[in-house]
């Protein structure tokens, strides 16, 4: 696995999001188009969806959503038995369940952090003592944050109160981090494939429990595009109730492949030693803006302190990286590398040498 050599005319994304698309996985989508209703479709929805729920640690379906993760999101909130929801806040895309929430006409509260801290397991327990919810929505890695949440021990504590459905937004840890959802009863699990996937934007992968999918017989006004129990009954001949961004699922099917090739063991020691040597290159340097123990594997937030953030992430630009501003009201005060998907060691340390280069001419 290598890198391209970064230009100016054509950078490398060193950004949350989207990431890197390996030539191999970019021709992938120049293979003969097939039927959405023929044989060809079930055989490679059948190759790539089993898969997918393998590397999730996950027993049940596994829909294919041609739409951005925050589609997937409302079709979750839609598709939720009638009652409260408790949003999980610690930034600007955990918030975003509530505002969907919202936007739907339906109840919840939030329980917030300030941006950078964890949603503890406690807290999480103290709320849920509080009142009686539907489900709990929590995002696994907040990349407006840099923050990766404790999803094993917060699954844990919903399971012993109240045993609520458990919605998470996984977008930039899918395929970066082990994952066991069985194991840790997570309900609905979500995540665009532009990230650690490595693909291009346009497809969400939504893993979906039978508990989840049972709740959503009795959910109201549901419509028809994200209805859990339209998708099952197309999903079980191994179709899809409208034409799916078939281009993508052949790039997801060669970027398993790939996954298959480097181990999943390997791609997660991998992410953990880019996170390591980010925060190893950032001591003495930047400060982290999330809280330490739960720091980021695929994002590093680090507080921009002196530095002439605008200047810098320019300068990069002109070094054929593209480096991350901050998000929302971190947007000047932080900057964000991402780390996951297609990015080696070797391309990362590159990267890294050319920011101190670039911010020894600005001290000098």
């Amino acid at each position: 696995m290598t890198m391209r050599k970064p230009t100016a005319e054509r950078p490398l994304l060193l950004i949350p999001g989207p990431t890197e698309v390996a030539p191999e996985v970019a021709a992938a989508a120049t293979r003969a188009m097939i039927g959405h209703r023929g044989p060809e479709i079930s055989e490679l929805l059948q190759r790539t969806l089993p898969r997918v729920g393998r590397m999730l640690g996950f027993s049940s379906s596994v829909y294919p959503l041609g739409c951005s993760a925050t589609g997937a999101m409302e079709g979750a909130v839609r598709n939720a038995a009638p009652g409260p929801f408790l949003h999980l806040v610690c930034g600007a895309f955990s918030r975003r369940w509530s505002e969907i929430r919202a936007a739907c006409g339906l109840p919840g509260d939030d329980l917030e952090v300030e941006w950078g801290q964890a949603i503890l397991p406690d807290q999480v327990e103290e709320a849920l003592q509080g009142g009686s919810y539907a489900a709990v929505t929590l995002v696994h890695n907040e990349t407006s944050t840099g923050v990766m949440n404790p999803l094993e021990q917060i699954a844990e504590v919903v399971r012993r109160n109240g045993n609520p459905l458990l919605f998470v937004d996984t977008v930039s840890s899918m395929a970066a981090v082990e994952m066991k959802l069985d194991e840790w009863d997570v309900d609905v699990c979500l995540a665009g494939v532009q990230k650690a996937w490595a693909l291009p934007p346009g497809l969400t992968l939504c893993a979906v429990s039978e508990r989840a999918r049972r709740a959503s017989e009795t959910a109201p006004g549901k419509g028809f595009y994200f209805d859990w129990q339209v998708h099952e009954k197309s999903l079980l001949k191994w179709q899809t109730p409208s034409t799916p961004p078939i281009s993508l699922l052949h790039q997801l099917d060669e970027a398993l492949d790939r996954i298959d090739q480097e181990g999943s063991g390997a791609r997660y020691r991998r992410h953990r030693d880019m996170q390591a040597r980010v925060m190893e290159w950032a001591s003495g340097r930047f400060e982290p803006f999330a809280q330490e123990g739960y720091r980021s594997m695929t994002v590093s937030a680090l507080r921009s302190g002196s530095a002439d953030l605008a200047n810098l992430l320019s300068r990069m630009r002109a070094r054929g990286y593209v480096v991350g501003n901050g998000y929302g009201k971190t947007k000047g005060e932080v900057f964000r590398i991402g780390h996951m998907g297609e990015w080696t060691l070797p391309a990362l340390d590159a990267a890294l040498s050319a920011m101190d280069e670039e911010l020894s001419k600005a001290s000098g």
